[in-house]
Parts: structure tokens; C-alpha cells; sequence
């Protein structure tokens, strides 16, 4: 009999002809040899070798540290003073490598094991005086008032398994995978996860074989909590044979690190100067910990001085440096920033030289001193594209890049990333890459909620191309506590990605097919066809079924026929029914979507590239593609066309990952145009004469962005209430004449899950299409004395301009 270990490509090669047993009938005949003073991961390991076998087999191998002379077999769990009188070596493996070797009698199962030590000061618990005590403790050794990066440090401890994240898992992966060999798998936590076979008869392998995985990293972090909330999720993480990487990446924080520069109560108050300016107002609260300046050369040399106390006394082997989340906001208003954005760049590049040439002058100081160390930065919302200005970044530089792997079903995304990740290599003298991703666990905010998101082929395939590139991978997960009356598992779909991504970390060379074959027929038994159709069709349409009532009720009725083709009771139909809780929301869905949208016009987009640079001024008399098919305005309840000289004209066009708009208001009474309140800012100009944009994108519904005479700007997230701390990065720009006033208004495109990222900032949403069409309404709103007149694009026949079943369709070719 030979059984295939996935990760290695190990076979095990098992002949029943030496009599080699270690359990016979049921009945053990080896036993477990340890250390005299295991590592608490080796520890770990001889447990769960001992348990798993015992549900294999029936039969409990023993574990000692003094082996018996009349037990035949023995299996070594981890190194010790038999595995060294042996010469099994582990030098050279690193990562969770490991190594699984057979001789005459004894199986060996072991890797670096090296318990983790913390280094002082870190934090033992959230509890202020505590954070205060860790602050207080970094101070003097520093000199300054910088945040302790290991606050949280005690989160990454397991007091029920005693162990640290960080503790070496070379003989852990071991044991999981001599199990995997024998056929277990754990393809989610629990019990419900787990496939044991049943085998009273288990003989000692010929083995010989060394396992390294493909990427270093290979980290999972959980969003709402770090540390696992039960044991059986704990061992669940640890089977899927990840690693933090902490002598890759470092331990602190690895995205938006420079925040703990500035993040203190006590640099706040001592020098405001250091962040930015935001409204006329110092940005000292932004993200708890306040939005630089990067202009501020005190504030650098007090980045390089953080960054050197943190390489010098934690020994890190990396640091994070780039700004606080949030960061795309916008560009600091101070007379030092003036200038330094490119807004011309679009969405993704206004703000690339400015962030990353800080960025780059931080390494290139820390290089002097510490050459041996890296530093590391995302490309990020307004800095997600290369700097133009940079030809080559400093030696010591890695980049962080997420290629939103979700979206690879639309090849053009994935060929986007493609050229970011060539573009930014072109400019790293370094080569080195980590990738940063998400994956989604019903929350309800994403337009991915309670659908069935299966993508293991677009994982397999990136994963692929990303193998000798990156350095390894952190993938964020995003967990959502249920809804009353729903009581979903948030992996009940998600699991299938993660354990896929998990196994191709190891070794991206394994056949996915049959990798997949395997799954379905492991984990649904009689209902192996019909879930694979189900996933099949769920990952080939799951991105439109949001918005496609016929894609829902296929993969509704796929899920029903593989409900029938098991028992309820078994564990097959248990299985599938946290599957079918987790998805019932989609019946609601179906029928929302089932309603037709009232007749509305529909419009389409022309491109502008010019656009996409042009300084706006309002001017759009000037310009020929503002006046070419332009759309008017009727009255909003009875549809009449306004009288005369109070017409509204508009045109929208794409320039680039920018929506853009030229709207033309006549106005017979120039002199008493209405600004609204100026004293109330951007809140009170919706009590005057303005132009509104309300817009439902391909993935978000929807948005307000209002402009007034004055050229003010109030927008808001409507999608669940109205969240007016969103920020559209919308530029506008508004001209007068004698008897009309004009706007040109330019909206970038923050791209497709760009909400998650940033919940605060940017359009979420791909460019409008036939397939995947945008809905929208252009409103005009005029006041005089205690008359109120609104305009629309397409009327709602009500005195609201806010009725998205009657917002217009825009689509593209």
C-alpha cells in the first residue's frame, strides 16, 4: 500500500512483509519518544500524534522520554539525545521545514523546534495601566515618547495549548503530515472538519524525505480576534501547517507601522506640527493615532530614531514604515505639502511621490546604520501605483501588496496586478515582495455577504505565479458575528479557500483537481456530485450573483438537490446544512432583486482620457466633449421640463478610473444665488442652491456627492444610513457667467473592495459596463426665499431626489 502526502510529494512505501507495525489488530506497537524537556511545540506534537492514532486505530501509543525495550517500534517525535545518537540533523530548515525518515524499527517526525522567548518591555493585556507601564518602560530606553509596538504582544500566546504563535513548528507539520498520509484531513475546525479513517493496521512507513514550503510567511490573522475563540479553532489554525514568519517580517505590526512614531497623547500635545493639516484643522485624531506630516523633518528624524531603538533592542528583521490607515484621506494642507501630490495620477497614484519619497528617504537613513535590515511599505489607496519620481528605492526596501485575489475572476484585474507587481519590481533593488490579502466570512457590509465566494482557482494560480517572488503571504480574514435568527459558521464556504491557499503554500506544484476531487468526495459522501456542481457553479458566478436573481436560484437549487441526496442526520448532511444556513439570506436577495426597476432612461458613457489630468475650472461652454449629447433635467414629482432660463444641462464621461461631469445650471437670477449656510461648511449646503451626483456602483449602493455655487463639496455613504465622514476624494470646480453657473466634477474610482480597506474614502466599484452597469441620478436643487425647485435626470415623481429604484442605468462598451 503506498499513501501520498500532498504537501512533500511524499509517498509512504508500506509492506506488510518485515512485520513493521505500529498498531497491529488495534493494538499498539510502538511508542511516542520525546525529549527529557520538550519544546512546547514538540510537546504539542507527541499529543497530536497519540490522539489522532488513537481515533485511527483504537489503540493509545504511549509517550515517553525513556524508551521500552520491549516495544518494537519506535517514533520520534522531535529531536532529541536518540534522534542526535541517530545523526537526524535539522540544520538548514527553516520556515516549519521538517523532515520524516524511516530506519529499522523507528520512524523520526521532526524540525526546528525552538521555544520563543519575548523580549521586555511587551504588554501582558489591553489593560491601560498596563499599556502605560510598557510605554513608560520603552521611554527609557529610547528617550522619547513612542508607542511600545509590543502592546498586544500577549495576544499571540495560547494559554490552553502553551504556546506562542511565534514558538518553531518544524515537527508539529511533521506529525500533520505523516497524519495527512494516512488519510486525515481537517477541512474545517471542529469535529464536523475532520476526516479520520478507520484503519486497525497501521504499518511503519519507508520514508526518507525532507519538506520545505514554497513561501516563508504563511500567516492567517483573524480581523475581529487574533487569538483563536475555542480549542478546537486553535488546532484547526495549527493543522493547516502555517507559519508567522517572525524572522522573515518581524513580530510588530507589518502594515502602517510609522503610527507608532506619533501615536502618544504626549507627542500630540508637544508638537501638534507633526501631523497633518486636514481642513484647516491638525489631524491629531485620525485612527486613534493621527495623520503625519510628511513634510516634517523633525517628525523624520524621529521616525529613523523609533526604527533604530526597534531594530537595535528587539532585534526585528523588519519594519513596517508607512503611514496610519486612512492615510488616502488626502495631502496634508500645510505650506511644506503644498504641491507635492500628483492628482493627475488618478485615484490610485495622487499621492505616490509624496508617501513614497518619505518612505524612501526612511530607508535610505536606516541603511547607513543597519544594512542588514529591511523596511517595508504598501502600496496603498492614493499610493497604490509606483512613484515617477523614484527610479530606484533604497536596498533595504519591501513592498507589501495585496492582489485582491477575490476579484481574479475578471482577467483584467488580475492582469493589473500583473503590471503593478512588474513595475514595482522594476524599481527594487531588493526583489522582495510580501503579499497581503482578504477573505471575507459573511460581513455584511461587503457586497460578498451570505453568497457562496468559493475561488480556489484563482488562488491556485496566483499562488503559482508568486511562487520564487514573494516572500510569503498574510491573509486577513474577515469574521462577522451572526444576526438574530441566523446561525450561520462563517467557514462554512470560506474553509475551502483557506484550506487550499494553505496547502499551496507548501507546495504549488500539486494537482488542484484532484485536490478538489479528494474534498468533494471526503467531506459530502453520497452528496459528492452535486456539491461539486454546486461549488463549481457557485465560483464561476458567485460575483454576479449579488445583483442576479436566476444566478441565486440555480445555485440555490443545485444546494437543494445535494440537501436530498444525503441523510440530515449524517455527518454528509451536516455539512451541508451549515452551507444552506449560511447561504438563506440569498432567498430574501432573490426576491429583492426580483423586483424590476421602474422605467428609468438609461445613459451612456463616453471616454475622456484628456480628462484625467485637466485642471478643473468650470469652464465647460469651453470645452467640445462637455457639449456633445448632453442630457437635460426635468422637474423632479411632474417631469415638465423647467421654463425657460432655468434649464440644467449635464454630461458624464470616464477619464480614467474618474467618473466625470460638466453640468450647466441656467440661472435668470445670478445675484441671489443661493449658497447655502457658510457658516455650517460643506453640512449646510444642501439647504441652498446646489447639483447632486447620487450614484449605485457595480458593488455599493449608494452614494451622495453634492457641489455648491461655491465650489463646496458634501458627500455621504448611503448604503446603511447616511455615514457623512466618507470622504469621495471627489475634486470639483464651479464657474460663473451672467445668467447661468457651470460645475465640472471629477470622481476617481477606488476600485472593487476598496470599501473594505478603507470604509471612509474612495468609490468602491468597477468601471460601469453592459454587464455590470452603474445606476445614477443628477439632481439640481434652487432656492429663492421660501420656493424650493429640484430638478432630475430621472424624475422620482416624490420630493426626494434619494429613490434608487428610480436612479437612471449608465453603462460603457
Amino acid at each position: 500500500m503506498s499513501v501520498a502526502l500532498g504537501i512533500a510529494g511524499i509517498t509512504f512505501s508500506q509492506t506488510v512483509s518485515g512485520e513493521a507495525f505500529i498498531v497491529r489488530d488495534g493494538k499498539p506497537m510502538a511508542e511516542i519518544i520525546v525529549a527529557d524537556k520538550p519544546a512546547r511545540m514538540a510537546k504539542l506534537a507527541a499529543s497530536e500524534l497519540q490522539t489522532n492514532l488513537e481515533k485511527i486505530s483504537g489503540a493509545k501509543l504511549t509517550i515517553t522520554n525513556l524508551p521500552g525495550k520491549d516495544v518494537p517500534i519506535k517514533i520520534y517525535v522531535g529531536k532529541s539525545k536518540y534522534t542526535d545518537e541517530l545523526k537526524l540533523s535539522t540544520e538548514g530548515l527553516a520556515h516549519g521545514a521538517f523532515r520524516m525518515i524511516s530506519g529499522d524499527g523507528w520512524l523520526a517526525l521532526l524540525g526546528p523546534d525552538k521555544d520563543y522567548v519575548p523580549i521586555e518591555p511587551w504588554g501582558r493585556s489591553r489593560e491601560s495601566a498596563e499599556v502605560e507601564r510598557i510605554n513608560h518602560e520603552w521611554d527609557k530606553i529610547t528617550g522619547d515618547t513612542f508607542y511600545n509596538p509590543f502592546h498586544s504582544l500577549f495576544m499571540y500566546y495560547d494559554s490552553g495549548l502553551d504556546i506562542w504563535a511565534f514558538d518553531d513548528r518544524g515537527t508539529l507539520h511533521a506529525v500533520y503530515e505523516y497524519l495527512h498520509g494516512l488519510g486525515v484531513r481537517w477541512y474545517m475546525p471542529g469535529d464536523l472538519g475532520e476526516i479520520v479513517p478507520k484503519q486497525t493496521t497501521l504499518i511503519l512507513p519507508a520514508v526518507d524525505k525532507t519538506a520545505r514550503p514554497d513561501f516563508a510567511v504563511r500567516k492567517l490573522v483573524w480581523f475581529k480576534s487574533f487569538l483563536p475563540v475555542s480549542r478546537a479553532d486553535a488546532l484547526w489554525r495549527l493543522r493547516l501547517c502555517l507559519d508567522e514568519g517572525y524572522d522573515v517580517v518581524g513580530i510588530t505590526q507589518n502594515c502602517h507601522g510609522m503610527k507608532y512614531v506619533h501615536r502618544r497623547k504626549e507627542m500630540k500635545e508637544a508638537h501638534p506640527e507633526y501631523y497633518a493639516v486636514w481642513n484647516g484643522k491638525r489631524a491629531t485624531d485620525h485612527k486613534d493615532s493621527g495623520a503625519p506630516c510628511l513634510s516634517s523633518q523633525a517628525l523624520f528624524d524621529l521616525h529613523i530614531k523609533y526604527a533604530r531603538a526597534v531594530f537595535d533592542h528587539f532585534g526585528e528583521p523588519m519594519l513596517s514604515i508607512d503611514p496610519v490607515d486612512g492615510y488616502s484621506a488626502g495631502l496634508c494642507e500645510c505650506e511644506l505639502c503644498r504641491g507635492k501630490g500628483t492628482p493627475g495620477r488618478g485615484a490610485e497614484g495622487a499621492m505616490s511621490d509624496y508617501v513614497w519619497g518619505y518612505m524612501n528617504r526612511v530607508a535610505a537613513e536606516l541603511y547607513k546604520s543597519h544594512p542588514d535590515r529591511f523596511v517595508s511599505g504598501i502600496p496603498y489607496g492614493t499610493y497604490r501605483l509606483p512613484p515617477e519620481k523614484i527610479d530606484k528605492f533604497s536596498p533595504n526596501m519591501v513592498i507589501r501588496v495585496s492582489p485582491r485575489r477575490m476579484n481574479y475572476y475578471d482577467t483584467e484585474q488580475r492582469s493589473e496586478f500583473d503590471r503593478l507587481l512588474k513595475a514595482w519590481l522594476e524599481k527594487l533593488p531588493s526583489k522582495k515582495v510580501f503579499i497581503a490579502d482578504n477573505i471575507f466570512f459573511n460581513w455584511p457590509s461587503t457586497s460578498q455577504a451570505y453568497l457562496p465566494v468559493y475561488y480556489p482557482r484563482s488562488v491556485a494560480g496566483s499562488l503559482r505565479d508568486l511562487k520564487g517572488i514573494s516572500l510569503g503571504e498574510s491573509l486577513e480574514c474577515y469574521e462577522h458575528t451572526p444576526d438574530a435568527g441566523f446561525k450561520w459558521d462563517p467557514q462554512a464556504v470560506a474553509h475551502l479557500t483557506l484550506y487550499i491557499t494553505s496547502r499551496f503554500w507548501w507546495d504549488t506544484t500539486q494537482d488542484l483537481d484532484a485536490m478538489l476531487n479528494e474534498y468533494y468526495r471526503l467531506f459530502y459522501g453520497p452528496a459528492e456530485k452535486e456539491m461539486k456542481a454546486f461549488i463549481e457553479y457557485s465560483e464561476q458566478n458567485w460575483p454576479e450573483m449579488g445583483k442576479d436573481p436566476v444566478r441565486i436560484s440555480k445555485a440555490l437549487e443545485l444546494l437543494e438537490k445535494a440537501q436530498k441526496a444525503a441523510d440530515p442526520e449524517s455527518v454528509y448532511g451536516r455539512r451541508i446544512h451549515v452551507v444552506v444556513e449560511y447561504v438563506k439570506p440569498m432567498y430574501d436577495l432573490k426576491e429583492q432583486l426580483g423586483r424590476k426597476r421602474e422605467n428609468v432612461p438609461r445613459y451612456r458613457l463616453h471616454p475622456a482620457p484628456t480628462l484625467a489630468s485637466k485642471k478643473l475650472d468650470g469652464r465647460i461652454d469651453d470645452e467640445k466633449y462637455w457639449r456633445e449629447t448632453n442630457a437635460d433635467l426635468r422637474d423632479l414629482e411632474t417631469a415638465k421640463y423647467p421654463p425657460k432660463g432655468q434649464e440644467t444641462r449635464f454630461r458624464v464621461l470616464w477619464a480614467d478610473k474618474a467618473l466625470c461631469l460638466g453640468i450647466r445650471c441656467s440661472e435668470p437670477d445670478m445675484k441671489n444665488l443661493n449658497c447655502g449656510q457658510a457658516e455650517k461648511g460643506a453640512a449646510g449646503i444642501r439647504e441652498g442652491d446646489f447639483v447632486e451626483i447620487l450614484l449605485e456602483t457595480s458593488t455599493h449602493s449608494y452614494y451622495r456627492i453634492t457641489v455648491s455655487p461655491a465650489g463646496m463639496i458634501e458627500d455621504a455613504d448611503c448604503h446603511d444610513g447616511t455615514n457623512e465622514k466618507w470622504n469621495s476624494l471627489a475634486q470639483a470646480a464651479v464657474h460663473k457667467g451672467d445668467n447661468f453657473w457651470s460645475a465640472e466634477i471629477r470622481i476617481p474610482l477606488a476600485g472593487e473592495g476598496a470599501r473594505i480597506l478603507n470604509p471612509d474614502a474612495g468609490v468602491d466599484g468597477r468601471k460601469p459596463g453592459i454587464t455590470y452597469p452603474w445606476y445614477f441620478n443628477v439632481c439640481r436643487q434652487r432656492v429663492r426665499g421660501g420656493t424650493i425647485q429640484r430638478f432630475a435626470f430621472s424624475p422620482t415623481g416624490t420630493n426626494t431626489f434619494e429613490a434608487p429604484a428610480k436612479f437612471a442605468e449608465m453603462w460603457s462598451t
